[in-house]
């Protein structure tokens, strides 16, 4: 027997413990048979002994079987988070009908490859796209809807103080732009002027550095990007767009932050146009206030230069499972042009039925200093789940 064991090897034989308890088994059922004098070899005992090898060789399948599909399930590998909203949209708006709205499915991905290393993927699938083409050729007969890489990134994280990140990030600019998510913001509508004074997502690299000014944090993000209108394949320019984020968080109360937000570019029609932003932040529990105001200055080569501005204003109060906002818009898009002020006054119910499944309803109310586009009212009721931790 021990020749036996020299011959297969001790690597081979100990490699799985599973294989080592059959092992050990099968050379005490050995031993078992060659004692004659104990009686052992009656044929009812060594039905049972052989009844309880199948038995033992049974439930080894099934442990390596769970192992086996232990291995390559998917939420093992991966983290796996999102949000999805379904919202009921009524307005007065000429040439807009009421509608039912499967407004966003978002997923999140997200993996530590190794301590310093990490992987994160952002997919939306907005307004329940559907696209179907012949079979024949690659024309499209339907399509509705978006999917959308909204992030990208392979993240590099040392230390808690700083990290880099590689792909496609959220544009570090002020506070909505980041913090939009729709489980845990008020309104279904956002600010006018959020994602058109500065970019909604970035294709390129980006630093992010925390220090410690006074015993609160400051958090700075430094970032070089293909530029607005260039995410994917393609940079339809040879020009880089250059951006920077502040934010300081003063521990009064329950927090005060604030903070400045940079952009410039030259974009694919050649025009050079640099952002600037502030914002803040006021947390008095239960009371939010939330401020934004953004500017950008636009030159064109062959007209004359002209800045976008906009902001808004966003207050709310939190009582047990309810929360009730206000908010002032206020855009405009062409500042050499007196009748392009557009303004929304926003109010908000929220109720929560639980901490990641929200229920909400909101009165907007759309107005233009342009006689010639009319005022009008929405109403959108909605709800909002969250999955996992966003």
């Amino acid at each position: 027997m021990f020749r036996i064991i020299q011959n297969i090897g001790y690597e081979r034989i100990f490699m799985k413990p599973t294989t080592f308890i059959l092992f050990v088994f099968l050379i005490n059922f050995s031993l078992l048979l060659g004692i004659k004098s104990t009686g052992w070899c009656e044929d009812k005992r060594f039905e049972q002994m052989e009844k309880e090898l199948n038995d033992l060789k049974i439930r080894m399948d099934a442990v390596e079987a769970a192992d086996e599909e232990n291995r390559y399930n998917l939420s093992k590998i991966v983290d796996i988070s999102g949000y999805a909203d379904v919202e009921y949209y009524h307005t007065d708006q000429e040439g807009e009908n009421d509608k039912f709205r499967i407004r966003h499915f978002s997923l999140f991905f997200n993996k530590d490859i190794q301590k310093e290393w990490r992987l994160f993927t952002e997919i939306e699938y907005e307004d329940a796209p559907f696209i179907e083409s012949r079979h024949t050729d690659d024309t499209a007969q339907t399509v509705q809807g978006k999917i959308y890489v909204e992030q990208m990134y392979i993240e590099y994280h040392p230390v808690l103080e700083w990290n880099l990140r590689f792909g496609r990030f959220l544009t570090p600019a002020g506070i909505w732009s980041i913090y939009h998510y729709y489980p845990y913001v008020p309104t279904q509508e956002r600010p006018i002027h959020i994602r058109k004074i500065f970019p909604q997502v970035s294709d390129g690299i980006q630093v992010r550095r925390s220090f410690s000014i006074w015993d609160s944090p400051l958090d700075s993000h430094l970032y070089i990007s293909n530029g607005s209108g260039n995410p994917g394949r393609i940079d339809r320019n040879e020009n880089k767009g250059v951006g920077a984020r502040l934010n300081y968080q003063m521990d009064i109360l329950d927090g005060i932050e604030f903070g400045a937000s940079y952009f410039r570019e030259k974009d694919n029609n050649n025009i050079g146009k640099n952002s600037y932003g502030i914002h803040t932040k006021l947390n008095y529990s239960p009371i939010t206030l939330q401020m934004e105001y953004a500017m950008r200055h636009n030159n064109p080569e062959d007209s004359t230069d002209f800045n976008d501005t906009g902001a808004y204003a966003q207050i709310s109060y939190d009582i047990e499972r309810w929360t009730f906002a206000g908010r002032y818009d206020w855009y405009d898009e062409n500042a050499t042009n007196p009748i392009n002020d557009q303004f929304r006054y926003t109010g908000a119910i929220n109720y929560h039925f639980a901490p990641n499944v929200v229920g909400k309803a909101e009165y907007n109310r759309n107005e233009f200093d342009d006689p010639g586009i009319k005022d009008y009212n929405e109403v959108i009721v909605s709800i909002a789940v969250a999955i996992g931790d966003l």
